[in-house]
């Protein structure tokens, strides 16, 4: 291993790829560190009493591991699984997968403007994250609110970043649903319930609601948007419109939200 390699620090918590998988532990590369070798010994798989190695980590697999010693002169990194609770695996493993995401767009901008990476996450990157909390986020805001929400990039950039966005970026949907109940009497009760459920269905730049037939009396409202609160709100106010008109005919209805 070269002296110059960076290496992790003792109690550092990196992500590594398994690689080889042997009956007393397995050996996994540090993704971050130019993907040098960590070793993990099979007491250090998992807490309890392991069996069969393979039913806990698989050759391939990206997991979240503590960096129990680091010998330079041995070149020998031990690493631990066990050590690494559930949720706190899962949010290193997400950290990851989106700064890879992210690494990806700006290579893409970079390639497009033909300038370097560097640059392209300096001058655009850094701004949108600081501003966003994420460089995903920030591309599927200014997909839904242009230039306004790319504030902070340089203006030499922000035509390659429009464009881009534009043609790569899908922002996307979020449902939610429940079903009505409905009842009205009286001849005129199919036409009372034609105007509720047209009252209900709409379609606005941030929201769509939209009301189908289930049979028995029983109607499904879907509605969809980029953002889940959104989509809540268009729900209720759909739900809340339907009822409204509904009852004030005479008729009986209620509503119930699935999942």
């Amino acid at each position: 291993m070269d002296e110059e390699q960076e290496f992790p620090k003792v109690g550092e918590t990196v992500v590594v790829k398994v690689s080889n998988v042997l009956g007393y532990g397995a050996f996994a590369e540090l993704v971050d560190y130019d993907n040098i070798k960590g070793f993990i010994h099979i007491s250090q798989v998992a807490s309890g009493w392991i069996k069969n190695i393979r039913n806990f980590v698989k050759e391939g697999q990206l997991r979240a591991a503590k960096v129990q010693s680091v010998d330079r002169q041995k070149n020998q990194i031990d690493l631990s699984l066990a050590k690494v609770s559930p949720p706190a695996q899962k949010a290193k493993i997400n950290e990851y997968k989106q700064l890879k995401r992210e690494k990806m767009l700006i290579e893409t901008l970079a390639e497009r403007k033909k300038s370097s990476f560097d640059d392209a996450w300096d001058e655009v990157a850094e701004p949108l994250i600081k501003k966003h909390g994420s460089l995903v986020e920030a591309f599927q805001k200014i997909s839904l609110e242009g230039k306004q929400a790319a504030e902070g990039v340089s203006e030499s950039w922000l035509p390659t970043v429009l464009e881009m966005v534009e043609k790569s970026i899908i922002v996307p949907s979020k449902t939610v649903k429940g079903v009505f109940t409905i009842s009205v009497p009286g001849s005129e009760g199919v036409e009372v319930i034609k105007k509720a459920l047209s009252k209900g269905s709409s379609k606005t730049d941030n929201a769509e609601t939209d009301i189908v037939y289930l049979g028995s009396g029983k109607y499904l409202l879907k509605s969809t948007s980029h953002d889940f609160k959104i989509a809540e709100k268009a729900m209720e106010s759909a739900s809340s419109s339907v009822i409204k008109l509904i009852e004030s005919n005479g008729g009986k209805a209620s509503f119930e939200r699935e999942g």
